[in-house]
């Protein structure tokens, strides 16, 4: 699980001005399966708008889409290890 401040979202607004290739690099450059959009309402507070999904995206368009899992700290580094 990861806690809420340390999600990684996508800002609706960038999502509307970007193509479907945008969002597969965005995937793999965060070495990602799944990303939510988010947008904010008039006080400021997130709303999950929708989410990206690297195999489904894949599915869609009948090719292979292959995301990396990016170690981003020791623990991560550590779990990875023991498998």
């Amino acid at each position: 699980m990861t806690p809420r401040d340390a999600l990684e979202v996508l800002d609706i607004r960038d999502v509307e001005a970007s193509t479907v290739g945008h969002i597969v690099a965005t995937l793999k450059a965060a070495g990602r399966q799944h990303t939510l959009v988010v947008d904010q309402d008039a006080k400021g507070r997130q709303r999950v708008r929708g989410v990206f999904s690297a195999t489904q995206i894949a599915r869609q368009l009948g090719i292979a889409i292959t995301t990396e899992a990016v170690a981003r700290t020791f623990a991560d580094i550590e779990a990875s290890l023991g498998h």
